[in-house]
């Protein structure tokens, strides 16, 4: 399937930022290159200037891959500068999320007919509101920057309800992988809506946490948007823990002959969209590297 994302345009970029890429000098957040600090330069180097591209690509998490591949053999590929702001980028300005969000709101649906469990159903629901949240957070972020100080007061309650939101996501599908571990669902078609589910939210977690960081880093609240992004982080590096373990159990468990393969069909339906979501740069990209960087804010640069 064809899809618009977007990708740096290194050939407007200024001789200082190229210069700053080389020596490892530079962090892009929100689409702005900073200062790294303790450099003895602050602030703006550059607002990056994107330029949109076609790709072919069913998958939302090959789709965020690619981005990466885009900027290979340029001067942006190298590691001192993360794809993390180029991601984001992508998803604020496309369809992308709404594709994804529409592609999970159908397996919701299809869980809550099948699963007759009250607390998933409860939790469900809530996710669905969740995905109204992360998508608010798009709307707000696709707006005008220099006119964030107008919707302030509706950004700040936005992204109260996110993180909200957000902790209940990650301790219900931490619940959730818990349930399917303890054999509680039998039905092998419930249990492929299931694992479908939970690796929906393993892919839209990361995406959620991210742009709630970049609203807080937009509303400068840059000691909290650091703190909430080292958060987000420590959350979700557990959970993908969780899941990963559960994965390589049922694996190795099927490997040696001690479960029935046939007992355990879904496992074939998630297994392959699970290791690209463990292999891929998304958690690296969106979650490890921000959370690790420091940046100077304080005075413009030329």
């Amino acid at each position: 399937m064809e899809q618009v994302i977007l990708t740096y345009d290194i050939d407007r970029f200024t001789s200082t930022l190229i210069a700053a890429i080389e020596n490892n000098e530079v962090i892009i957040r929100d689409g702005v290159a900073y200062w790294k600090a303790g450099l003895g330069k602050s602030g703006i180097i550059q607002h990056i200037p994107f330029k949109e591209i076609s790709i072919s690509s069913d998958s939302f998490v090959q789709t965020l891959g690619t981005l990466q591949n885009t900027i290979q053999n340029t001067i942006v590929a190298t590691q001192a500068v993360s794809t993390g702001s180029l991601m984001i980028a992508t998803i604020i300005q496309t369809q992308l999320l709404s594709k994804k969000i529409e592609v999970v709101n159908k397996n919701i649906s299809e869980v809550s007919q099948k699963i007759d469990e009250q607390n998933i159903v409860f939790y469900l629901n809530k996710f669905s509101e969740y995905l109204a949240i992360v998508q608010s957070l798009q709307t707000i972020l696709n707006s005008d920057r220099n006119h964030i100080d107008v919707i302030e007061f509706l950004a700040n309650n936005i992204l109260a309800e996110s993180i909200k939101s957000k902790n209940n996501m990650v301790s219900f599908t931490k619940s959730l992988i818990y349930f399917v571990d303890s054999n509680s669902i039998q039905d092998q078609n419930h249990l492929i809506l299931v694992m479908k589910f939970i690796q929906h939210i393993m892919e839209l977690l990361p995406v959620g946490m991210n742009l709630e960081f970049i609203l807080s880093h937009r509303l400068k609240q840059e000691v909290f948007s650091q703190h909430l992004i080292e958060d987000s982080y420590q959350k979700y590096s557990v959970l993908l823990s969780d899941y990963r373990n559960y994965l390589n159990k049922i694996n190795n468990k099927i490997k040696y002959f001690e479960v029935n393969e046939k007992d355990h069909q879904y496992f074939n339906n998630i297994k392959e969209p699970a290791k690209e979501l463990i292999k891929s740069d998304i958690v690296k990209e969106l979650l490890e590297i921000p959370a690790k960087e420091k940046l100077s804010y304080t005075a413009f640069a030329e």
